[in-house]
Formats: C-alpha cells, sequence, structure tokens
C-alpha cells in the first residue's frame, strides 16, 4: 500500500476545520445579532410613525383637508385629507 504524505499532519488539518467552523459559527451569531437590532430600530421607528400618524388623525378630524406648507422652498406636503370629500380624486387625477 501507498502512502498518502499530507502537507500539514492529519491532527493539525482537523484542528484547522473546527477552527474555521468556529469562526463561521462566530460570525453567523453576529450577523444574527446585528440584524436582530436593525429589526428592533425599525420596528420602533414604524411605530414611532404610526403614533404621530393617530395623533394627526385626531387632531385633524375636523378639517376637510390639512397642508404642510414651506413657502421659502416652494413645498408643500399633503397631511390630511378627510374621507369625505374628492380632493383625493384631484389628487390622483393631477399625478
Amino acid at each position: 500500500m501507498t502512502e498518502m504524505k499530507y502537507i500539514f499532519p492529519k491532527q493539525l488539518q482537523s484542528v484547522a476545520a473546527l477552527a474555521f467552523i468556529a469562526v463561521l459559527i462566530a460570525l453567523l451569531l453576529i450577523l444574527t445579532v446585528m440584524v436582530h437590532m436593525r429589526n428592533r430600530k425599525l420596528k420602533r421607528m414604524l411605530e414611532e410613525q404610526m403614533a404621530e400618524r393617530r395623533l394627526l388623525d385626531k387632531i385633524c378630524s375636523d378639517f376637510t383637508a390639512v397642508y404642510y406648507v414651506e413657502l421659502n422652498i416652494g413645498f408643500f406636503e399633503i397631511l390630511h385629507i378627510n374621507d369625505g370629500t374628492n380632493a383625493k380624486k384631484n389628487e390622483s387625477e393631477t399625478v
């Protein structure tokens, strides 16, 4: 039988393989933690925006439409349009 020659001894190869697997597991854990933290941040931002939207809907319920207008730069944003008006129909026609 012919004897196989390895560049590294067999024991060193198995240690290197275990080290490689350990590094991969560590990277996977780090990535999992990073994704979890990002999801928590996005969820918190979404909850804040939804709370702002609910507050805006409560405040603006008595008005037909509420706009934010910045006259210096010519920018405006529709904050609220009452559902009982035809303003949404006109808005979609102009886009």
